[in-house]
């Protein structure tokens, strides 16, 4: 006959693997043998709320809180539960108190931050990514963590950038970028936040890593050329002004921005060429752009 403990390895395993029904009947089953087994309690308290009984997961894990006060998961889980029923300031609340008995618990200061953003009132996301800062100081490699503190400086970055706050906007992009390379749009918001800041040769490093993940991002081509003549390069700008044009012929601003470096360079034969009307249509415009890296979704 199994113990208590090996039964309970096996419903954790049956529930991490997403097998809800089983793993509950084999948590009641533990319970009906050990009625205040707080382990069974806690994860069958997890469960419902996973399957949408929230306030019945409360009550089994407040049974599992009274048999262990000072068990921080508990009380974290407790805090998620509430945080599914929307009820955030005592999630918060909650999580606070389980930081308090672990202050190295890098899921609960995510999850924390989840909820302060959830929030959405003033100051909201200056304080979660904060939180989620000091999650990755505890634990680098924790992905929920990192995911959601990129998403918030990338969003609170273009906000800033549009509004002409450049300098906390490229505070904001140039972390975003060191926790998410491959992200071509962070890439190049902080490839105009660079040249905005007046920091022309660094843009053109910013714009030219947004081009190599996607090399057909025509704003990313235009840009880096604006950005190769506003440093004095004005041959090497014509390399991906002349790029921007092949990508979509008909773009006005492309073929009149290596019109106007042609001239720059006196090959005015050239850019006359770019701008005389031409007998045939010009092809339809493609919508140039980012493209979003891939994200991997959050683990329950």
């Amino acid at each position: 006959m199994a113990t208590i403990l090996e039964a309970l390895t096996l419903a954790l395993d049956l529930h991490l693997a997403g097998r809800f029904g089983e793993a509950q009947e084999l948590y009641a089953r533990i319970l009906d043998a050990e009625p205040d087994q707080p382990d069974a309690l806690h994860y069958l308290g997890v469960l419902a709320g996973q399957i949408g009984h929230g306030d019945f997961g409360l009550t089994l894990i407040d049974k599992a809180i009274a048999l262990r006060p000072e068990a921080a998961d508990i009380r974290a889980n407790r805090a998620n539960l509430l945080r599914g029923l929307n009820r955030l300031d005592e999630a918060e609340a909650g999580y606070r108190r389980a930081l308090a008995l672990r202050p190295d618990f890098a899921e609960a200061w995510t999850d924390r931050a989840f909820a302060r953003h959830g929030r959405g009132d003033t100051g909201a996301v200056d304080v979660a990514a904060d939180l989620l800062e000091r999650a990755l100081r505890i634990e680098p490699s924790l992905d929920p963590a990192r995911e959601k503190l990129v998403a918030l400086l990338h969003a609170r970055g273009r906000l800033r950038l549009e509004t002409g706050q450049v300098m906390p906007a490229l505070v904001d992009l140039i972390r975003a970028a060191s926790l998410e390379p491959q992200d071509v749009d962070i890439a190049f918001l902080l490839g105009n936040a660079l040249f905005a800041a007046g920091l022309r040769a660094d843009s053109v490093i910013a714009f030219r890593n947004a081009l190599a993940l996607v090399p057909d991002f025509l704003s990313a081509a235009l840009n880096l050329g604006i950005a190769l003549a506003a440093t004095n390069r004005p041959d090497d700008a014509l390399v991906p002004l002349r790029h921007a044009v092949r990508i979509d012929p008909a773009h006005p601003a492309a073929r009149d921005t290596l019109a106007l470096a042609l001239r720059s360079l006196g090959r005015a034969a050239e850019a006359d060429a770019l701008t005389m009307p031409t007998a045939e249509p010009a092809p339809m415009p493609r919508p140039a752009g980012k493209r979003p890296s891939p994200r991997r979704s959050r683990k329950i």
